[in-house]
């Protein structure tokens, strides 16, 4: 399972820009000469790859909590892509471990203590989040284009 791994994460590494470039701009990277079809084709594959390994070991529904959850959290706290796979991790990581203490105990489903403390972790960032929190909202004095735009 390791060096099955192993192999998207080194490929990841080894073309990753060139994965970001294609996956936010395909006109862009056609004009740069990247080979589009090729690169989309590999990214599927890595990430089917990741998906099918993930669900033997795992299941689904720890599956999908894992790869939208912490994605998600991090996406309330940065709007930059390094930072945002760094930080989906760093939640990922503990957030699982702390699923896992949870689940040993109370003495319950593993993967359901998981995606409780994920959600759990994402709620309280969904809340706090300085830009994107429901807090920062509602703190926020309101813009001058959304007054106009209301008629104020």
């Amino acid at each position: 399972m390791a060096v099955i791994g192993a192999v998207p994460v080194l490929v990841v590494l080894a073309i990753g820009k060139e994965l970001v470039t294609v996956s936010l701009d395909r006109e862009t990277a056609r004009c740069a000469g990247l080979p589009v079809f090729r690169l989309d084709l590999t990214l599927y594959i890595l990430v089917t790859t990741t998906i099918v390994m993930s669900l033997e070991a795992v299941g689904n529904i720890l599956v999908l909590a894992l790869l939208i959850t912490p994605a998600a959290t991090a996406r309330m706290r940065t709007e930059r892509l390094w930072a945002m796979t760094v930080l989906a991790s760093t939640v990922g990581c503990p957030g699982s471990i702390a699923g896992l203490c949870v689940s040993y105990t109370y003495d319950l489903a593993a993967g359901g203590s998981v995606v409780r403390v994920l959600t759990g972790l994402f709620v309280l960032n969904w809340c706090l989040a300085p830009r994107h929190g429901l807090l920062a909202k509602l703190v926020r004095p309101p813009d001058a284009t959304s007054l106009v735009a209301a008629g104020h």
